[in-house]
């Protein structure tokens, strides 16, 4: 056992945090204490045989708990999993359970050492549990049974004869109970949002099973149940929603929430203005966009070059050289001076790639040529259609000026409790989608066209909408996935930047920009999303990178649309 001096706590956070590190593959976890971090960023997790503090464990045990660990970062979309979990606390607690295990289902079975550090730490647990008389609550004794289950039936390993006979009346109930739901886990464990809907039900029905969930924490917060739950088994508060309307979002400074996400909004553009508006915003964008001097065709097929690949289709035989063609074989014992007996490979073109384009349309933008922004990603959707690749178009603004209603309800909170510090942002979002991946050029003319109409600019909180665009673009099923911001400036969003510290939005948008960015390292967009902006005034490159300035002051040519090849050539 590792002393709990400071320097054994020091030496203990760093031996166990490198072998997280090896475990998850992820350079940026650490374990500070009890806490579990990626990339700064605290991970709560409400595991059972997780909740120990690691300090006072032995050597063998801490190794199992570690690689435990490990597991959950290395196959679990963090992200994914918060969006997913329930917000009843016992519902948590037993949905976290379940992610748990499935992910140390997905343990390669060549890594015998993490599986028999991993069984032994669980063991250990199970025993201290019984040893300390855990189980004679109803709620630890509910606990304990519900997570003997999940994993004997994931890991699919059989619970001992002294956990038979201490849970099998309870284990029986359950049965009844959640058995539909349990029998199709081990089925899902490759796919986390498959696996999360009977997870969910199992969680939902145990809460039932407790019922008043007013009386459930201090059931929790029992002396005896302290090795079921850790004493802060509500960590996940601080990633997720606090109370209908209102959430967190963690970011490495710790300091960037939202005071109310309820009148947020996402909306289609065609449903901005109405048909005859959109018709016409059409006809004037079709005017400008003859006005360029581009063919595209010629762009097509250079943005086939940047984003496709190509795949073998067949053989193309008669060749002089190559590789030898068996079948002709016979031509060469008839005539070995015949030369025409080889083949070469076919090669089709095909682009496994989806192209995001993401619009600042806050006020500004207004004066630094939203008609250009507007002809030059019209281009480029039809473009790289005619090339096969995926396009999607979306826009950031807020859906009113001043705040809107959620400022009003801070104001409202601020008068009754004297007062709300730093409350974050506060402001009513609008997420636009022009063109969403799975519609075509034509199906959405007259939606991008909306972009011609700056009545809906108005304010921009950039980070956010980083966010939101790389979710969606990790989400599809393309080899490559590349983000592209176009915007004049730097967040601005009057109310949430008089009511806290300067830089906020900024250093907010700069951490969501580092965030995405992360690729195959990041937990959440595990797919590898390309980033790159286009900065149409203010320059960016001091925030975000890679940023490639353009003027779209004149007419557009084809150095124009190169901006792509700079960015991701």
């Amino acid at each position: 056992m590792v002393e709990t001096t400071e320097a054994g706590q020091r030496l203990t956070d760093r031996l166990s945090s490198a072998g997280l590190r090896a475990v998850a593959g992820e350079p940026a976890a650490e374990l500070r204490g009890q806490r579990l971090e990626v990339a700064g960023r605290p991970i709560g997790i409400v595991v059972p045989y997780l909740a120990g503090d690691i300090a006072m464990l032995t050597a063998d045990e801490r190794r199992g708990v570690v690689d435990a660990l490990g597991l959950r970062v290395r196959f679990s979309d963090r992200d994914l999993h918060l969006s997913l979990t329930p917000t009843e606390p016992l519902e948590r607690i037993v949905f976290d359970i379940a992610e748990q295990f499935r992910c140390e289902a997905l343990t390669p079975p060549r890594w015998r050492g993490v599986r028999r550090n991993r069984d032994a730490a669980f063991s250990h647990w199970s025993e201290a549990a019984q040893n300390e008389r855990l189980t004679e609550t109803g709620v630890g004794l509910l606990i304990f049974t519900i997570t003997q289950m999940l994993r004997a039936r994931l890991l699919r390993q059989p619970t001992t004869e002294q956990i038979d006979d201490l849970i099998e009346t309870t284990r029986g109930n359950l049965a009844k109970l959640v058995g539909h739901a349990l029998i199709s886990l081990p089925d899902l464990v490759d796919d986390q949002a498959a696996f999360a809907d009977p997870a969910a039900e199992i969680a939902r029905l145990l809460a039932e099973m407790v019922g008043d969930a007013s009386e459930l924490k201090p059931a929790l917060e029992d002396e005896r149940t302290r090795l079921l739950i850790p004493l802060d088994w509500d960590a996940l508060d601080y990633e997720l929603s606090a109370a209908p309307g209102q959430q967190s979002v963690a970011d490495s400074r710790s300091d960037y929430r939202v005071f109310s996400t309820e009148y947020d909004v996402e909306v289609p553009a065609v449903s901005l203005y109405p048909p005859a508006t959109l018709r016409r915003l059409r006809a004037d964008l079709e005017e400008h966009r003859s006005a360029q001097v581009v063919s595209l065709a010629r762009l097509s097929l250079r943005l086939q070059a940047l984003f496709g690949t190509s795949k073998l289709d067949g053989w193309r035989g008669g060749e002089d050289d190559g590789f030898l063609d068996s079948n002709r074989l016979a031509q060469i014992v008839a005539n070995p001076t015949e030369a025409s007996v080889y083949k070469q490979p076919l090669a089709r073109p095909t682009a496994e790639a989806a192209v995001s384009f993401l619009i600042d349309t806050s006020g500004s933008m207004k004066l630094q040529r939203y008609q250009g922004v507007a002809v030059l990603v019209d281009t480029m959707v039809r473009a790289l259609e005619m090339g096969g690749i995926t396009s999607e178009v979306l826009g950031f603004t807020t859906a009113s000026w001043g705040g809107g209603r959620a400022r009003q309800d801070w104001v409202a909170a601020a008068r009754s409790a004297g007062s709300v510090d730093d409350p974050g942002r506060v402001a009513d979002l609008q997420h636009i989608v022009y063109k969403s991946a799975e519609q075509s050029w034509r199906q959405t003319r007259f939606s991008i066209a909306a972009m011609m109409r700056t009545d809906h600019y108005r304010e921009g909180v950039d980070g956010e909408a980083v966010t939101w665009a790389a979710t969606r673009l990790a989400a599809r099923p393309e080899r490559r996935k590349v983000l592209v911001l176009i915007s004049d400036g730097f967040p601005m969003e009057t109310s949430t930047a008089r009511l806290n510290r300067d830089g906020y939005l900024l250093d907010h948008f700069r951490w969501a920009w580092e965030r995405a960015g992360q690729g195959g390292q990041s937990v959440h967009f595990r797919g590898g999303v390309e980033l790159g902006a286009i900065s149409l005034d203010e320059d960016l490159s001091g925030v975000v990178t890679p940023t490639v300035q353009l003027d779209l002051g004149g007419t557009l040519t084809i150095d124009t649309y190169n901006v792509l090849h700079r960015l991701f050539g």
